[in-house]
């Protein structure tokens, strides 16, 4: 092979990787090349890198060529090595999220009857052939051991209230200052028992029940706070909306015909009584399902890793140079706040939003809001329409020192960040009359 060839060589390596970018962002272009950061970003600085490399190792001179080309191609080796460590170290966090357990601990939880694995209400919803909203999973397991992780220091779990939360079942023996909605941040996900979110407001006084399951959207949490809402009618409803997938979630939650009945003026959000069912059918699936071990092939199953690996995710997150996908517009999710902000004033409660940003912008030295903002500013901007107000976690986390000491490496809040946006959540919150409403029984 002469210098020649291999110079053109070497220069495609880096060229044809650098390629990939631009091709997929054209490919998905309203996600990730309809707006001008992200066709900077995507297209443009990657596709004339590309054709850098390509056009030297084409006409450059062969020395000059296979200089940059082993440059390029060492450069993006070096990038893969990185990213391989990083991999590495997320596989063992995946699978901890996932709830992977040893033999031991395997075996314990097989016998356990009153031991579940983690689940979504919209998975075991669909599972179990949920088709009306009255007869929907809105909660989890009553009195029951739930696995939030695995992690070195052992299985992380709560037991669940009377209706299926994590909540210590006293919570309910008095009137409710603070509901919580939202999903796994609200659910305290991998938080041992008294370091959630709900926990460290009932630590500062305030009565509070976290109504949070993972995998939960707005529309969902429209529907839970309808079922018990009315039943507890707690003086304040605070939703937690986080930045990193509930948009996604909530496009997801639209296209299921029973869920978006809740956004009917006169939905039939049912009770415990009438999701009996449903619930029984769903307590078989989460008892096959524990049985089955958590394995490797589920991350690939059940995440994208091979495809973050390619795109080298964990070594441009650490850099600060990846963006969300491109906001597309939802003017369901205002239809949300409303329903939700007129069901809590029905029995005289206040309604707020909180907003919970994603870790990935206070990630990297070239970290940046501009990015992320379009969907705080559509959220931020359907709660200033209904008359809701806000309690901006994004502007008060950026003010810390470290940032990112308020998350946990699976993204979550750790231990600080939920005791800072509980102090947070706690300041800001609005006053209301100790008279408003009353409390009624569990339904």
């Amino acid at each position: 092979m002469t210098k020649r060839h291999l110079g053109v060589l070497v220069c495609a390596i880096p060229g044809l990787y650098l390629l990939l970018s631009p091709i997929y962002a054209l490919l998905h272009y309203e996600l990730f090349a309809a707006e001008i950061p992200h066709f900077l970003r995507y297209v443009l600085i990657p596709g004339v890198l590309a054709v850098a490399f390509i056009v030297v190792g084409l006409f450059a001179k062969p020395q000059f060529s296979l200089l940059v080309g082993i440059c390029g191609a060492s450069l993006l080796a070096g990038l893969f090595l990185f990213e391989a460590m990083h991999t590495v170290s997320v596989v063992s966090v995946r699978l901890g999220m996932f709830g992977q357990l040893s033999e031991a601990q395997a075996e314990t939880l097989t016998r356990n009857e009153k031991v579940v694995p983690g689940f979504t209400l919209r998975g075991l919803n669909r599972l179990a052939g949920t088709d009306e909203l009255s007869e929907a999973l809105l909660s989890g397991f009553p009195s029951t051991q739930v696995v939030l992780c695995t992690s070195n220091k052992g299985v992380v779990s709560y037991t669940a209230d009377r209706f299926g939360f994590n909540n210590p079942d006293h919570v309910y023996d008095k009137r409710l200052d603070v509901m919580l909605l939202g999903d796994s941040f609200v659910e305290g996900f991998c938080l041992p028992p008294g370091e959630d979110l709900a926990s460290r407001l009932r630590g500062r006084g305030l009565s509070t029940a976290s109504i949070g399951i993972r995998g939960n959207g707005p529309l969902m949490e429209l529907a839970t706070l309808g079922r018990f809402g009315e039943t507890l009618r707690p003086r304040r409803v605070v939703m937690v909306f986080f930045e990193g997938n509930d948009w996604e979630n909530l496009e997801r939650e639209l296209t299921v015909p029973w869920l978006r009945a809740a956004l009917s003026p006169n939905a039939n959000y049912g009770l415990q009584a009438t999701a009996k069912e449903t619930m029984d059918q769903a307590r078989e699936i989460l008892a096959e399902r524990k049985n089955a071990p958590v394995t490797s092939v589920d991350l690939l199953t059940r995440t994208a890793l091979f495809r973050n690996f390619v795109a080298l995710q964990q070594t441009l997150t650490r850099l600060g140079l990846v963006y969300p996908k491109i906001t597309q517009s939802n003017p369901e999710f205002r239809r949300i706040l409303h329903r939700a902000k007129a069901l809590t004033e029905s029995w005289g409660g206040s309604f707020t939003l909180v907003y919970v940003p994603r870790i990935d912008r206070f990630i990297g030295p070239f970290s940046s809001d501009g990015p992320f903002d379009p969907l705080r500013m559509e959220v931020l901007g359907a709660a200033a329409a209904e008359g809701i107000e806000v309690i901006d976690l994004q502007e008060a986390i950026r003010t810390r020192p470290e940032p990112i000491l308020m998350y946990a490496p699976d993204a979550h809040f750790s231990r600080d960040g939920a005791e800072f946006a509980a102090n947070e959540i706690l300041s800001r919150l609005p006053a209301v009359p100790e008279s408003a409403g009353q409390i009624v029984g569990s339904n």
